[in-house]
């Protein structure tokens, strides 16, 4: 039982607040627009994975998904099912075999699988491009990173399971945030971030009045999304692919959706865009035991519980805003300590 409850509130982390010239909080502005945007998912036409077309559709309705990206291995076939929200691109191996890319929509390159050490065609070896994309997060990179730790908190949603009827609860405490954010910065913090499901059905059972996907597209597209805060109304896959391109979305863990933004001399700037020196950035979450961290070229500056508050950028670098909630604190000390929010880069000059 001590080991089960080990599991259930770790990662613990020591954390001092730093509030100091917190601005006070602003209602989200009216002319910004939210997306929700899922990339590099799996469907029949990749040979691992048992995924239809219609329980994409379905998925999205259940959960709120205004598009996504299928990235299947080696060929476009999904083409054929496109409509005006779900896209078809491709999962490939780089010349050389230098590692695996996504191309979205058939164009825009996502370097897959950057923090992938255990297998080894994931292993990124070739340039980080200006004008491709980051997949920072990428689900099934988290599992693999440390397979031990998976099986135990299995185990231990499985004894939980009669209380909180999930599985999968609290997988992303498996995430190595710091860890990956910190080789982003060394490597490729020139280019914008995504995050990717990877989500590839392997169990498929239906007759007339049941079906069961294991993996699930409904389940899985609670897991990571893009969430793209925008000041334009987005209506076609290339509209969704330039925003993506820009940095206007942040990577949202289990369904935690934070709204961020800046303000420059009256102006209101979707987070990721670059700025002015002065600039103010703002965050709103109404959701208690969130510690919101703003860091400054992967420095934290504020680390803060408040659910709505500004601050000003005054010196020039590369800003960002990670949030983690947790389960209870002793005085410093919070338990149950993990990320559930990760923003795109914004360089302030």
């Amino acid at each position: 039982m001590v080991f089960i409850l080990w599991l259930e509130f770790t990662p613990i982390k020591k954390l001092t607040l730093k509030e100091r010239d917190t601005l006070e909080g602003k209602n989200f502005p009216s002319n910004l627009y939210t997306y929700k945007v899922i990339t590099h998912i799996h469907t029949q036409f990749s040979f691992d994975s048992l995924g239809k077309p219609e329980d994409i559709k379905k998925a999205m309705k259940k959960n709120d998904i205004d598009y996504v990206f299928v990235t299947d291995h080696d060929n476009d076939y999904f083409k054929h099912f496109e409509d005006d929200k779900v896209f078809a691109g491709i999962e490939v191996n780089t010349e050389g075999e230098k590692g695996r890319l996504l191309k979205l929509g058939g164009i825009l390159p996502v370097i897959s699988h950057p923090n992938n050490k255990k297998v080894k065609h994931y292993q990124w070896r070739d340039e980080y491009k200006e004008g491709y994309l980051y997949e920072l997060l990428n689900f099934k990179d988290v599992l693999t990173e440390n397979r031990k730790k998976v099986y135990f908190i299995l185990v231990k949603n499985a004894i939980l399971y009669p209380i909180f009827k999930r599985i999968t609860r609290k997988w992303y405490t498996l995430v190595p945030l710091e860890k990956w954010i910190e080789k982003y910065f060394k490597v490729a913090s020139h280019l914008k971030i995504v995050c990717g499901l990877d989500l590839h059905v392997k169990l498929s059972y239906k007759e007339s009045t049941f079906a069961k996907n294991i993996p699930s597209y409904e389940e899985g597209f609670t897991w990571l999304v893009n969430y793209i805060i925008t000041d334009k109304k987005l209506s076609s896959k290339d509209d969704v692919l330039n925003t993506l391109s820009k940095g206007h979305s942040s990577i949202s863990i289990n369904q935690n959706f934070i709204d961020i933004w800046l303000e420059n001399q009256g102006k209101i700037i979707p987070f990721g865009e670059s700025t002015k020196i002065g600039s103010k950035v703002y965050l709103n979450f109404n959701k208690d035991k969130v510690v919101k961290i703003l860091k400054k070229d992967n420095n934290p500056i504020l680390i803060t519980e408040k659910k709505k508050f500004g601050y000003t950028l005054e010196k020039e670098g590369k800003y960002h805003i990670e949030c983690y909630e947790y389960d209870f604190k002793i005085g410093e000390i919070y338990f149950g300590f993990r990320p559930i929010f990760i923003s795109n880069l914004t360089k302030v000059i």
